[in-house]
């Protein structure tokens, strides 16, 4: 679905993508993690062609982002991708309906019957079922970003993506918004998604598989409990230091590695 190999990126003087090389496949579900401004967001423009990289080569579902020189093409492309963007991005001067019908009349055939049927199931599936009529400027921000993630899956997209779906918000709409990621994109097996984040618990609760990125590389690809415990030193330090003062119960519930628990909350250890 997704595949890039030897990205780069300047800007100016400034390179902030270094050789960045991973793939997703039909299916699969990632996270994106590492440190603010490390290029999380960067790499994603650069997927939807948005950014051209310096060098390197990106795939999307088989077609060639870098090469591909037709707007026709790119639009179709385009059109089985869904974006959410880190603060909603919504058109403040439409409602939460017409955002949604908005996203939908450019990037599907649906029937208006068929919009309006998913405005209300979606909408009602995220608990915001009478934002409806409402501008956004009238809902929360929990609220906004709900909308976001509902327009992002609006259009059966074959690929997902999320940038920073949980950024400024508090740990329960957090929860809720993650867990509504998964509960409304989990229904199609095909489905690929990616959730870009700095936030490690939630990389960690919507993926098995991180691809960490720290200052313009990927420092490692895998499953992130074997990272937790076997990954390189920067690897396991940036990822036990924001796990390690959990509540045992809580670090249970996050199924970290037994033997991670074991020395960290029994042994008396610190971060690595």
């Amino acid at each position: 679905m997704i595949r890039l190999n030897g990205v780069q990126k300047s800007f100016g003087s400034e390179q902030l993508l270094k050789n960045i090389t991973f793939s997703v496949e039909p299916g699969e579900r990632i996270s994106l993690l590492g440190p603010g401004g490390c290029g999380k967001t960067t790499i994603l423009k650069i997927i939807l062609g948005l950014l051209p990289p310096d060098a390197g080569s990106v795939e999307l579902m088989g077609k060639d982002m870098v090469l591909m020189s037709s707007d026709t093409e790119r639009r179709q492309v385009l059109r089985k991708v869904g974006m959410a963007f880190q603060q909603g991005a919504l058109f403040d001067f439409m409602t939460v309906r017409e955002n949604l019908f908005f996203a939908m009349e450019h990037m599907t055939d649906f029937s208006v019957q068929e919009m309006d049927r998913r405005v209300k199931d979606l909408l009602q599936a995220v608990k915001i079922g009478r934002t409806e009529h409402q501008f956004p400027f009238e809902l929360s921000g929990g609220m906004q970003r709900r909308v976001g993630i509902v327009r992002a899956l609006a259009t059966d997209p074959v690929v997902a993506f999320f940038d920073e779906p949980t950024a400024g918000l508090d740990p329960v709409t957090s929860t809720i918004i993650l867990n509504m990621i998964r509960d409304l994109a989990g229904k199609t097996s095909e489905k690929a998604m990616l959730v870009s984040t700095s936030n490690v618990e939630i990389a960690i609760r919507f993926a098995d598989r991180v691809v960490i990125v720290h200052e313009g590389r990927v420092v490692a690809d895998g499953p992130w409990r074997e990272l937790l415990v076997s990954g390189p030193d920067w690897v396991k330090h940036f990822l036990s230091v924001r796990l390690i003062g959990l509540d045992e119960e809580y670090a249970r519930e996050l199924d970290l590695p037994g033997r991670f628990i074991d020395r960290y909350w029994h042994q008396g250890g610190t971060a690595p």
